[in-house]
């Protein structure tokens, strides 16, 4: 155990983190040394620790304390941290003699001479003595023989197998590739000599593709990178002496994730790295770093915030194992601000206490990114102490040290930050310029993403553009308003139309408005906070509706049962300021706080779910409440321009889009549609470039699709049973459709998606439709199939019908947004390439020239909900393929009355020339007043349906 192992160490410390220990590497190795060569076993135990404890992405530690617990003939202790000392440098000689040794004290000659021969293979010792004195020493301690070893490592150098320049050259280029990414020339053919040796090592062909990924991801070439990643990823499986490189592999995968904010993948991915890691008897720093990087991705996700809260208590446990206050710091910062931010109001005390740990923390790690980085939530404790000049002196010095740094994203969310201060402060006029260099910075980072990454990437910072319309509300700022409502909405669906006309403003609306039109705009600040830009054709203006009380009121009569709060404590329930959380009383120092994002979406959830089934009797009542309420809440405000303009255009924001305001109920017990027509828009912006996207006159009527026979329900059964699960589905589709695949069978049958019940009004409905023009085409049953549909389009048939209709079943993914579309049938062979399944993917490719598509199937209209973007779905889909207009639907249809409604609608489509909108109004308005029976008057039958674009 000699000095030579130190120039091999040089190489390896190039990446080392930061170390916490009063001692030095050196020292701790070379009082390691002097410890051996008294055979001070103790020492030799201390030393070995404390390099395992502060260099924990070192091997040199853990086969330093291998080797003693060897000595100590403690063979578990010293299988454990030979196992780790292995899978920190599978390729170098050390691990190999010691697991040698074990092999041999626990009888497995074989594998003990296989492990020497292998640290033979990669030795750069040039005399056998060095490791025969290792041996002699085991000898000594254990009053044990391996002369069969040493006999067996002489041979080795009396038979000049060794080349040490060789294992020197394979060291240098293995250290510079995984510590700096440094490219390694001749990397295969250095490979090919040590895999092409008899009895070769195998990890050398697993450990190739390893090497070439991070030589890719280095030389800026991800996707060439990735491949090599998954490569490794596959054919390193099972192998014990692979798992902290199969986790290393997996954190790269993780962040390159990450980095194209597919945040879900980037969390799958991040747990497998976990889950191999966790196999290993030995935390590190390699561990405390994918703790940290999880805790990011969760953040980017934000809704798994217990996960998060969790996570960082590991990264604190594990800073604990391996001593280390960067780590301490990170992980009091993460803990603090759940506390501080997310958790239970009566915690919030323990986020000032975490977060005031880890900023005095910071204080003495000497590292400028931790410190600013804690600052940044110090910050918001001295906002919630009142101390905002504090606050804002803090994020001042922050930002401007970010934007030197070229940190754009971290000093866009400190403007952000300050922005908020001051609009808590009631100062909006500075908040207005905070908010707008928070913005401005955003729209530059946009420039650099595609499109999807725009969308996702606007999700996690439509927070800044909240804010500014809130501050622009209060200093009546209607133009400003709107045109960021416009760039909060629909911008994903404007980039997929490939449109480069300018973001629509006050005055292009109104010039799109007819004399008789409002345009109403809605924007949701805090939950329940309304902000609308009501615009006709003369004038613009904002109205605002925060009804906290009603808010709370609803709350506590409806969505608050389901806590079921023990009836002793219901006196004190009925506070405002009081709410029940965890087991027990909560007051809040405001009523503000005691309405929160829950809250609201509970209230759409349970609204969406009381119009589903309101032809129930036990319904009347909480659907009578709902639709008033909802009514008061974002109707109210403008019931006075509703009263002058018949024809209502709405852009909706949020959860708001999950719900027909047509179904709302006035004062005077009236639906809305009862006195308005009411339609759709995603925003003006597209409404515009959809209006002035003029087909040819010649087309034909309508082409049909209805009456698919499906494979029996319940034919697959789901194996999918967590949310983790479905990320990992979720990550499976985002892969294939990178690579151009759009079949998704198995990820379809795994969440459960396979055979479905007949209906038969979808075919009674389409052969109807075919009655009303002689140019009608319809397709049902065994024709009606993926594959047909696909080869309609590519031959251009699709694109001569002005009317596409497609009666099936439909479905809309939240968890997996891809999964959103409509069922075709399924023949008993399957039906070729394609899975029966048509999916919004699959659907914006699609080339048509339609005025009207109408998906007369269940829950449509839904999709997923992004922040600044708004519902991505099948609208977005149907718009992006050349449609021009959508009816979708919002829950699961009545067959017989979709069907009626069908039907009138296409008569006075197709043979009246009317237009779809006024006439879907005008059958809303025949089935409340009863012309098509009693057992129809209820939202049920005719809400769901909604009419968007132009």
């Amino acid at each position: 155990m000699k000095n030579e192992i130190k120039f091999v160490l040089i190489l390896l410390l190039v990446s080392v983190s930061n170390a916490w220990s009063q001692k030095s590497f050196d020292e701790y190795y070379n009082n390691y040394l002097e410890s051996y060569k008294s055979n001070d076993l103790v020492k030799m135990k201390a030393e070995s620790e404390g390099l395992m404890t502060y260099y924990s992405d070192e091997f040199v530690g853990f086969y330093f304390n291998s080797y003693y617990q060897i000595l100590k003939g403690d063979l578990n202790k010293a299988q454990a941290s030979a196992t780790q000392a292995m899978n920190i440098q599978p390729l170098l000689e050390y691990a190999y003699y010691t697991q040698a040794y074990i092999d041999f004290f626990k009888g497995n000659t074989p594998n003990a001479l296989k492990n020497l021969e292998w640290a033979m293979q990669l030795s750069t010792f040039q005399e056998a003595k060095d490791i025969l004195e290792d041996m002699e020493k085991i000898e000594f301690f254990t009053k044990k023989d391996l002369s069969v070893l040493k006999n067996q490592w002489l041979k080795y150098y009396q038979n000049k197998t060794i080349d040490v320049n060789r294992s020197f050259k394979i060291d240098a280029c293995v250290s510079g590739i995984l510590t700096s990414g440094t490219k390694c020339e001749n990397l295969d053919s250095q490979f090919a000599q040590f895999s092409s040796m008899k009895n070769a090592n195998p990890l050398f062909q697993k450990m190739l593709p390893l090497l070439k990924a991070v030589t890719y991801y280095y030389g800026g070439n991800a996707n060439e990178s990735i491949k090599q990643f998954e490569n490794f990823i596959e054919i390193s499986k099972n192998f014990a002496a692979l798992l902290s490189k199969r986790s290393y592999a997996l954190y790269f995968l993780s962040i390159i994730k990450n980095n194209s904010y597919n945040s879900r993948g980037a969390l799958v991915t991040i747990n497998e790295a976990l889950a191999e890691y966790a196999k290993l008897p030995y935390a590190s720093l390699a561990l405390a770093n994918m703790q940290m990087h999880k805790i990011v991705v969760l953040k980017m996700l934000g809704d798994k915030k217990e996960e998060k809260l969790q996570t960082a208590f590991q990264l604190e446990q594990t800073a604990k194992n391996i001593d280390n206050d960067y780590f301490r710091v990170k992980a009091y910062n993460s803990v603090g601000i759940y506390y501080f931010m997310e958790g239970p109001q009566s915690e919030m005390a323990k986020g000032t206490e975490y977060i005031t740990k880890a900023y005095n923390l910071a204080k003495t790690v000497n590292d400028k990114d931790l410190t600013n980085e804690v600052n940044e939530n110090y910050a918001l404790v001295k906002v919630k102490q009142g101390l905002y000049a504090d606050a804002s002196k803090i994020n001042e010095e922050l930002a401007q040290n970010y934007l030197k740094d070229k940190k754009y994203i971290d000093a866009q969310n400190l403007y952000n930050n300050m922005a908020f201060i001051l609009y808590i402060k009631k100062d909006y006029r500075n908040a207005i310029t905070e908010f707008e260099k928070s913005i401005a910075l955003a729209e530059n980072i946009k420039k650099e993403l595609n499109a999807k990454q725009k969308l996702e990437y606007m999700n996690n910072v439509s927070g800044a553009y909240t804010g500014l319309i809130l501050c622009y509300k209060e200093t009546n700022q209607t133009h400003k308003l709107f045109d960021l409502q416009e760039r909060t909405r629909s911008g994903y669906l404007k980039e997929l139309l490939k449109n480069n006309s300018a973001v629509a403003n006050v005055k292009d609306a109104q010039n799109m408005l007819k004399d008789d039109e409002l345009l109403l705009t809605y924007s949701i600040g805090k939950p329940g906070e309304i902000i609308i830009t009501a615009i006709s054709k003369n004038k613009a203006e904002i109205r605002y509706n925060y009804p906290i009380d009603n808010l709370i009121a609803i709350k506590k009569n409806y969505t608050d049962r389901i806590k079921k709060v023990p009836s002793d404590l219901n006196p004190y329930m009925q506070d405002y300021n009081v709410d029940y959380e965890n087991g027990k009383l909560i007051r809040y120092a405001n009523k503000e706080s005691n309405f929160k994002k829950e809250d609201l979406l509970t209230l759409v959830q349970w609204t969406r779910d009381v119009l589903e089934h309101s032809d129930k009797l036990e319904y009347q009542i909480p659907q009578a409440d709902f639709l008033h309420f909802w009514y008061n809440l974002v109707l109210l405000p403008v019931q006075d321009l509703t009263a002058q303009y018949k024809n209502v255009i709405i852009s909706a924001s949020s959860e708001l889009n999950y719900l027909p305001f047509e179904a709302f109920i006035n004062p005077k017990n009236q639906y809305f549609v009862s006195t308005n027509n009411v339609r759709y828009i995603p925003n003006v912006t597209v409404w515009k470039m959809v209006s002035n996207r003029n087909y040819s006159d010649d087309r034909k009527s309508v082409i049909a699709y209805g009456g698919a026979q499906y494979q029996p329900s319940g034919n697959v059964k789901t194996t999918v049973r967590t949310i983790d699960d479905f990320y990992k589905i979720s990550d499976a589709v985002s892969k294939k459709i990178s690579q151009g695949i759009y079949n998704f069978k198995p990820e379809l049958e795994a969440i459960g998606f396979g055979g479905a019940n007949y209906l038969a009004g979808t075919l009674k409905e389409v052969q109807y439709i075919g009655t009303l023009s002689n140019d009608a085409k319809v397709i049902t049953g065994q024709n009606m199939t993926e594959s047909n549909f696909k080869k309609a389009n590519l031959s251009g048939e699709l694109k001569q019908y002005k009317n596409l209709i497609i009666s099936t079943h439909g479905f809309t993914g939240d968890v997996i947004p891809e999964f959103s579309g409509v069922m075709f049938s399924q023949p008993n062979g399957g039906d070729g390439k394609e899975d029966t399944f048509l999916l919004a993917p699959e659907i914006a490719k699609l080339n048509l020239n339609a005025d009207l598509t109408i998906l007369s199937a269940c829950s449509t209209g839904v999709g997923k909900l992004y922040g600044g973007e708004g519902v991505n779905g099948l609208n977005t889909s149907f718009l992006v393929a050349g449609s021009n207009s959508t009816m979708l639907s919002l829950w699961s249809v009545d067959d017989a009355s979709t069907a009626l409604t069908m039907q009138l609608l296409f008569k006075n489509i197709i043979q009246n020339n009317a237009k779809p909108n006024v006439v879907l109004n005008e059958i809303k308005r025949g089935f409340i007043n009863g012309d098509f029976g009693e057992r129809v008057r209820s939202p049920k039958f005719w809400a769901p349906f909604l009419y968007s674009g132009r």
